[in-house]
């Protein structure tokens, strides 16, 4: 049986003028998967029965408190990403991890 991939967006937090843009349920499927508070962006790995994989909550080490990630560009925020497309697609080749991990190591804020 193959499985497939599925990219959901859902938009949610909305500035006040924008609120009709966020997706209707949103804000409990942010809740549900560790968001709530975190800020966006925010994402989530979720196995074909939806339960999750893991979230952009990068645990704490190293002296950092446990945090949201957003958009990953310091070497901790990439390390986490790694870490979770290790657990939700470990059939990856590394050379398809190189292809994500490289620009992301790569890039300036």
């Amino acid at each position: 049986m193959k499985k497939y991939l599925v990219v959901v967006h859902v938009d949610v937090q909305e500035a006040e003028e924008k609120k009709n843009l966020n997706t209707p349920g949103g804000e409990g499927l942010l809740t549900r998967v560790g968001g709530g508070s975190q800020g966006v962006p925010f994402f989530a790995f979720l196995d074909g029965s939806g339960e999750m994989i893991g979230n952009s909550i990068a645990p704490a080490a190293n002296g950092r408190k446990a945090a949201n990630i957003g958009h990953p560009y310091e070497p901790h925020e990439v390390d986490w990403f790694m870490v979770l497309l290790s657990k939700s697609a470990p059939r990856m080749t590394g050379a398809e991890r190189e292809a994500i991990e490289k620009p992301l190591r790569a890039q300036k804020k």
